[in-house]
């Protein structure tokens, strides 16, 4: 009879046993499925560049299981050094002429933790070229009001100046003279005042010329022949 009782607990606690085991082991299977997301708490990308500039993008992250996070960066222009850190360097896109308009480059970027949950962001950066800013607020139709030889003002043909953004044309109305060719701005500079350098067509030598703009009139002034030209800017129709 001891014997029957004796084998009655024996088995009620081998059978609890595996019921634990069991419940433990659920338990471990829920919490391992329990996997909540890293979460992106920080992006820090450029809203823009210049043309060639090298930047860093960086992105925190925090994962509640504090697991090991993999990373993936993505752009749709320029050059990633790295794309599997937290904190990557890219190098925006070069310009393949001097003066052209900005672009819109997209960067994306991805955390993925240990249970294979993920977090994405994405956004754009603005990449432009100073002198295309530059020349394209110069830009457009001039008339000559004044000209001034070593600060004295002299009688001066009436004239007009376009310019573009790459290109410009002069022309004298009295003796029809006419020039065209290009310009380039030289460093530094920027919308208010620099150093231009002219290239005329059919003449060979480059001419320099230091400028300052007020939205209205350009003061164009040669250091080589002491002389200042004031051009108002007419309505823009270029």
């Amino acid at each position: 009879m001891k014997s029957i009782k004796f084998k009655s607990e024996y088995c009620r606690t081998i059978i609890l046993f595996i019921i634990l085991v069991i419940s433990l082991s659920g338990c471990e299977q829920i919490e391992s499925l329990r996997n909540d997301p890293p979460k992106i708490n920080s992006f820090n990308v450029p809203e823009q560049v210049q043309y060639g500039e090298s930047v860093k993008f960086k992105v925190g992250v925090f994962d509640p299981e504090d697991d090991e996070l993999t990373y993936s960066w993505n752009v749709s222009g320029g050059i990633l050094k790295n794309d599997t850190e937290a904190e990557v360097e890219w190098i925006a896109p070069t310009q393949p002429e001097e003066v052209i308009p900005a672009q819109t480059v997209t960067v994306h970027v991805s955390v993925r933790d240990g249970g294979e949950e993920q977090a994405s962001e994405s956004t754009t950066i603005i990449v432009y070229s100073k002198t295309y800013e530059v020349a394209n607020a110069l830009k457009g139709f001039y008339e000559l009001v004044r000209t001034q030889i070593n600060g004295e003002t002299v009688e001066s043909l009436g004239g007009i100046m376009r310019l573009t953004t790459t290109t410009f044309t002069r022309q004298f109305e009295e003796d029809a003279q006419f020039f065209s060719g290009s310009y380039q701005l030289v460093e530094p500079f920027n919308d208010k005042k620099g150093t231009i350098n002219w290239f005329s067509d059919g003449i060979p030598q480059l001419s320099v010329s230091t400028y300052t703009w007020d939205g209205k009139l350009l003061v164009i002034y040669s250091d080589a022949t002491s002389t200042t030209h004031v051009y108002e800017k007419k309505a823009d129709n270029s």
